[in-house]
């Protein structure tokens, strides 16, 4: 096993970030790092974005709605009421008065 070296390139805390709105470039020295530090220096743009976690959710895939519609449900057209179960007992409530 090799000793470790030092030289330049060596591990530091600090980071690089470019600014979209004045397209500057700034570093950060993320030992320090607060809330003010969120903003660009130069134009006080608010660069850091809140992470969003990601959901499971289920989703059909279809073709593209322009093309072919038929996976789209048409809000003008009524939809047929649930079907009653069986074990319902608001079907005998209502004939039992």
């Amino acid at each position: 096993m090799l000793p470790p070296m030092d030289h330049q390139l060596k591990q530091t805390m600090e980071m690089v970030f470019a600014c979209k709105k004045c397209k500057k470039c700034f570093r950060k020295d993320m030992n320090e790092f607060d809330e003010s530090d969120e903003f660009c220096p130069n134009c006080d743009n608010h660069f850091v974005l809140e992470a969003r976690e990601p959901k499971m959710k289920l989703e059909v895939e279809g073709e593209d709605a322009r093309v072919d519609s038929r996976m789209l449900r048409d809000e003008r057209v009524k939809q047929k009421e649930a079907l009653m179960s069986l074990w319902e007992d608001e079907g005998e409530a209502t004939r039992l008065g």
